[in-house]
Protein backbone atom coordinates (compact mmCIF):
# COMPACT_ATOMS: atom_id res chain seq x y z
CA UNK A 1 0.00 0.00 0.00
CA UNK A 2 2.96 2.35 0.81
CA UNK A 3 4.19 1.55 -2.79
CA UNK A 4 0.90 2.37 -4.38
CA UNK A 5 0.89 6.02 -2.35
CA UNK A 6 4.84 6.70 -2.78
CA UNK A 7 3.65 6.02 -6.76
CA UNK A 8 0.55 8.66 -6.74
CA UNK A 9 2.47 11.63 -5.24
CA UNK A 10 5.56 11.09 -7.30
CA UNK A 11 2.96 11.20 -10.24
CA UNK A 12 1.13 14.05 -8.77
CA UNK A 13 4.53 16.06 -8.62
CA UNK A 14 5.37 15.26 -11.89
CA UNK A 15 2.12 16.42 -13.03
CA UNK A 16 2.67 19.71 -11.42
CA UNK A 17 5.87 20.12 -13.11
CA UNK A 18 4.47 20.84 -16.77
CA UNK A 19 1.09 20.03 -18.32
CA UNK A 20 1.15 19.70 -21.96
CA UNK A 21 -1.83 19.01 -24.71
CA UNK A 22 -1.32 18.66 -28.47
CA UNK A 23 -2.49 22.85 -28.42
CA UNK A 24 -1.40 24.34 -25.31
CA UNK A 25 1.78 24.08 -22.57
CA UNK A 26 2.19 25.03 -19.01
CA UNK A 27 4.52 24.92 -16.60
CA UNK A 28 7.06 26.57 -13.87
CA UNK A 29 10.63 27.41 -13.47
CA UNK A 30 10.38 26.08 -9.78
CA UNK A 31 10.35 22.59 -10.99
CA UNK A 32 13.23 22.88 -13.67
CA UNK A 33 16.65 23.47 -14.13
CA UNK A 34 17.67 26.91 -14.40
CA UNK A 35 20.08 26.22 -17.40
CA UNK A 36 18.88 24.20 -20.59
CA UNK A 37 16.57 24.19 -23.02
CA UNK A 38 13.01 22.24 -23.32
CA UNK A 39 11.52 21.01 -26.58
CA UNK A 40 7.87 21.59 -26.85
CA UNK A 41 5.46 20.60 -29.85
CA UNK A 42 2.05 22.00 -30.49
CA UNK A 43 0.70 20.48 -33.35
CA UNK A 44 -2.57 22.65 -33.61
CA UNK A 45 -4.00 25.85 -35.33
CA UNK A 46 -4.33 27.21 -31.76
CA UNK A 47 -3.40 27.45 -28.86
CA UNK A 48 -1.22 29.29 -25.50
CA UNK A 49 1.60 28.56 -23.20
CA UNK A 50 1.96 29.81 -19.84
CA UNK A 51 5.36 29.94 -18.14
CA UNK A 52 5.09 30.55 -14.60
CA UNK A 53 8.14 32.06 -12.55
CA UNK A 54 10.43 31.44 -16.10
CA UNK A 55 13.91 29.74 -16.05
CA UNK A 56 16.44 28.25 -18.83
CA UNK A 57 14.12 28.21 -22.29
CA UNK A 58 11.94 26.46 -24.41
CA UNK A 59 12.00 26.17 -27.95
CA UNK A 60 8.42 25.83 -29.32
CA UNK A 61 7.67 24.56 -32.33
CA UNK A 62 4.18 24.94 -34.63
CA UNK A 63 3.13 21.67 -36.07
CA UNK A 64 -0.32 22.15 -36.77
CA UNK A 65 -1.98 19.30 -39.05
CA UNK A 66 -5.52 20.65 -39.82
CA UNK A 67 -7.85 18.38 -41.39
CA UNK A 68 -6.66 17.89 -45.28
CA UNK A 69 -4.09 21.10 -45.25
CA UNK A 70 -0.88 20.84 -43.58
CA UNK A 71 0.04 24.30 -42.32
CA UNK A 72 3.33 25.43 -44.41
CA UNK A 73 2.57 22.38 -46.61
CA UNK A 74 1.98 21.08 -50.12
CA UNK A 75 -0.57 23.12 -50.72
CA UNK A 76 1.81 26.40 -51.93
CA UNK A 77 -0.35 28.67 -49.97
CA UNK A 78 1.40 31.10 -47.36
CA UNK A 79 0.36 30.87 -43.42
CA UNK A 80 -0.01 33.31 -41.05
CA UNK A 81 1.03 33.12 -37.17
CA UNK A 82 -0.20 35.63 -34.98
CA UNK A 83 1.31 35.61 -31.75
CA UNK A 84 -0.55 38.06 -28.46
CA UNK A 85 1.04 37.97 -25.55
CA UNK A 86 -0.92 38.48 -22.18
CA UNK A 87 -1.22 41.66 -20.05
CA UNK A 88 0.88 40.60 -17.54
CA UNK A 89 4.04 39.32 -19.12
CA UNK A 90 7.47 39.66 -17.94
CA UNK A 91 10.33 37.19 -17.09
CA UNK A 92 11.76 36.23 -20.11
CA UNK A 93 12.10 37.36 -23.84
CA UNK A 94 10.10 35.84 -26.79
CA UNK A 95 11.85 35.20 -30.08
CA UNK A 96 11.40 34.10 -33.46
CA UNK A 97 13.41 31.10 -34.78
CA UNK A 98 14.10 31.13 -38.45
CA UNK A 99 16.89 30.14 -40.62
CA UNK A 100 19.03 29.99 -37.57
CA UNK A 101 18.00 33.77 -36.42
CA UNK A 102 16.64 34.80 -33.59
CA UNK A 103 14.08 37.92 -34.15
CA UNK A 104 13.19 39.70 -31.15
CA UNK A 105 9.01 39.09 -31.11
CA UNK A 106 8.42 40.38 -27.31
CA UNK A 107 10.52 41.98 -24.12
CA UNK A 108 11.16 41.19 -21.14
CA UNK A 109 10.22 45.11 -20.58
CA UNK A 110 6.37 46.03 -19.41
CA UNK A 111 4.72 47.60 -21.90
CA UNK A 112 1.26 47.56 -24.22
CA UNK A 113 0.71 43.83 -25.17
CA UNK A 114 0.98 44.02 -29.22
CA UNK A 115 0.05 41.30 -31.53
CA UNK A 116 2.87 40.33 -33.21
CA UNK A 117 2.22 38.33 -36.33
CA UNK A 118 4.72 36.79 -39.06
CA UNK A 119 4.37 34.36 -42.25
CA UNK A 120 5.48 31.55 -43.02
CA UNK A 121 6.75 29.61 -45.94
CA UNK A 122 5.58 26.03 -47.64
CA UNK A 123 7.18 23.23 -45.63
CA UNK A 124 8.34 25.67 -42.88
CA UNK A 125 7.89 24.97 -39.68
CA UNK A 126 8.51 28.20 -37.47
CA UNK A 127 9.57 27.76 -34.17
CA UNK A 128 9.65 30.27 -31.05
CA UNK A 129 12.08 30.52 -28.49
CA UNK A 130 11.10 31.47 -25.00
CA UNK A 131 14.37 32.68 -22.96
CA UNK A 132 13.88 33.49 -19.49
CA UNK A 133 16.07 36.62 -18.08
CA UNK A 134 17.81 36.37 -14.84
CA UNK A 135 16.34 38.86 -11.86
CA UNK A 136 17.95 38.84 -8.60
CA UNK A 137 14.24 39.02 -6.58
CA UNK A 138 11.74 36.82 -6.33
CA UNK A 139 8.67 38.30 -7.35
CA UNK A 140 5.84 36.63 -9.60
CA UNK A 141 7.06 36.57 -13.14
CA UNK A 142 4.41 34.98 -15.90
CA UNK A 143 5.56 34.36 -19.46
CA UNK A 144 2.18 34.04 -21.07
CA UNK A 145 0.81 34.23 -24.82
CA UNK A 146 -1.83 33.02 -27.16
CA UNK A 147 -1.09 31.69 -31.36
CA UNK A 148 -2.59 31.23 -34.09
CA UNK A 149 -2.12 30.34 -37.56
CA UNK A 150 -4.21 30.89 -40.48
CA UNK A 151 -3.97 29.82 -44.01
CA UNK A 152 -4.81 32.36 -45.60
CA UNK A 153 -3.18 35.85 -45.15
CA UNK A 154 -6.40 38.32 -45.06
CA UNK A 155 -8.16 35.93 -42.28
CA UNK A 156 -8.85 37.40 -39.15
CA UNK A 157 -8.76 36.14 -36.01
CA UNK A 158 -11.46 34.01 -34.80
CA UNK A 159 -13.84 35.48 -32.42
CA UNK A 160 -13.07 32.42 -29.80
CA UNK A 161 -9.59 32.50 -30.21
CA UNK A 162 -6.77 34.85 -29.33
CA UNK A 163 -8.36 38.18 -28.86
CA UNK A 164 -12.55 38.85 -29.83
CA UNK A 165 -11.41 42.94 -29.92
CA UNK A 166 -8.28 42.52 -32.39
CA UNK A 167 -9.04 45.44 -34.78
CA UNK A 168 -9.85 44.10 -38.46
CA UNK A 169 -6.82 43.18 -40.56
CA UNK A 170 -4.45 42.44 -37.61
CA UNK A 171 -2.42 39.94 -39.52
CA UNK A 172 -2.24 41.27 -43.31
CA UNK A 173 0.41 43.89 -45.22
CA UNK A 174 -0.36 47.42 -43.99
CA UNK A 175 -1.85 49.67 -47.48
CA UNK A 176 -0.68 53.09 -48.05
CA UNK A 177 -2.88 54.97 -46.09
CA UNK A 178 -1.75 53.06 -43.06
CA UNK A 179 1.90 52.79 -43.85
CA UNK A 180 2.09 56.99 -44.57
CA UNK A 181 0.07 57.16 -40.94
CA UNK A 182 2.48 54.71 -39.20
CA UNK A 183 5.52 56.57 -40.47
CA UNK A 184 4.29 59.90 -39.58
CA UNK A 185 3.00 58.98 -36.19
CA UNK A 186 6.34 56.95 -35.06
CA UNK A 187 9.40 57.69 -33.26
CA UNK A 188 11.74 57.59 -36.02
Amino acid sequence: MEIVHLILVLITMTGAAFSADECSWRGSGLSRPEQGVEQVFLRCAEGSVEFLYPTGALRLTLLPQPPGNRVGGASGMTTSVCIKPEPQWGGAQLYLERGGVLELLVSDTPGPSYIHCFSITPGESPALFLQATPHSDISRRIAAFRYELRGDRTSQFSVNSVDADVEEGACRPCNDTEMLMAVCTSDF
